[in-house]
């Protein structure tokens, strides 16, 4: 007979088995989620604290100009046909530099838009692929402000294994200047 009150000893070691089953299945999820939450604090941290830096560059500006010196992105106020000029010219030095050969220039009519007047030129040039990409990239950075348009591209027959031929391309570009005062 067993004492009343007490039960069997393998009772009590089963039931001692499953907590610590219990525990450890526990413990390790747990253990991991608490991980992995410790692993978002600290990349959390860091980008607060990456954001305090970009805040205090942005407010600091160093080496920014003054809105008074800063380029503009339009054209001054002047006649159409100066401030074509001045487009041509802009194009003929970013063509210079991207290596294109330029070959005509066509200027387009200008529209008013509101609150600016465009003006255009149409270029025909040649030159490779990466020439076109860099007289492409040189207009877009521009300033005054130049919007390229309307690319038209045109290989050379040639042979099919000569990679980076020449092109022909015509592109038109605008620039803006202020609408003239009625």
């Amino acid at each position: 007979m067993r004492p009343v009150g007490r039960p069997p000893l393998a009772r009590v070691v089963a039931l001692g088995l499953l907590a610590l089953l219990l525990v450890v299945f526990l413990v390790g999820p747990v253990a991991a989620y608490i991980g992995l939450l410790a692993d978002n604090g600290a990349a959390l941290e860091n980008k607060a604290a990456l954001l305090q830096r970009y805040r205090a560059l942005a407010e600091a500006r160093p080496g920014m100009a003054s809105p008074a010196s800063a380029p503009t992105l339009l054209y001054p106020d002047m006649p159409e046909a100066q401030a074509a000029a001045l487009l041509q010219e802009a194009v003929k030095t970013a063509a210079a530099a991207a290596h294109v050969q330029v070959q005509g220039f066509q200027m387009l009519r200008g529209d008013a838009i509101p609150g600016a007047a465009r003006i255009g030129v149409r270029v025909r040039a040649s030159g490779d692929i990466v020439s076109l990409r860099n007289l492409i990239y040189a207009i877009e950075t521009a300033r005054p402000l130049l919007y390229p348009d309307n690319l038209q591209v045109q290989a050379h027959a040639t042979a099919a294994d000569a990679a980076g031929g020449p092109l022909d391309f015509q592109l038109d570009v605008s620039g803006f200047k202020p609408e003239p005062a009625s």
